[in-house]
């Protein structure tokens, strides 16, 4: 997170940056990296996370994944929809594989289903979209946010 708000800054500085237009996109577990970041930095206007969108009981905790999914500790105080959930109200594009192994099909529509809720509470349901695909832990890459072109 730390070197992605670095990265914004830098973007910033240059001049030639439209501060309003700043998104970001994430795969796997840099997805989660590209969440955790657009949750507490709100110069992030649109996220794309793929391949991660979950609850945690049903995927990193669920099955053995890499190490850089886990933050110990850190179910005690949120399932991983209510910290996406923090993006809200900017736009949100969620992609799900309905073959990923890691990252189940079940538990994505869980997480959905929750981080609708939060984004209809902020009265932003119209920023949350999903591409749930034919593949499996991959990118789709048809659908875009409905942020600001």
């Amino acid at each position: 997170m730390h070197e992605m708000m670095r990265c914004i800054d830098y973007l910033l500085s240059r001049g030639d940056i439209a501060p309003d237009r700043i998104g970001c996109f994430g795969f796997s577990g840099g997805a989660w990296v590209s969440a955790l970041t657009a949750a507490v930095d709100e110069r992030i206007r649109a996220s794309v996370i793929s391949g991660y969108t979950n609850t945690f009981q049903d995927s990193t905790m669920g099955k053995p994944h890499c190490s850089d999914n886990y933050i110990p500790g850190l179910y005690q105080y949120a399932d991983m929809p209510e910290i996406i959930g923090l993006i809200s109200p900017r736009p949100l594009l969620i992609e799900t594989g309905e073959g990923d192994p890691g990252f189940p099909l079940h538990g994505a529509l869980k997480a959905l289903e929750q981080m609708k809720v939060i984004y209809r509470i902020a009265e932003a349901e119209q920023h949350l979209e999903q591409d749930i695909h034919p593949g499996k832990h991959e990118v789709s890459g048809v659908k875009h946010t409905t942020g600001s072109r």
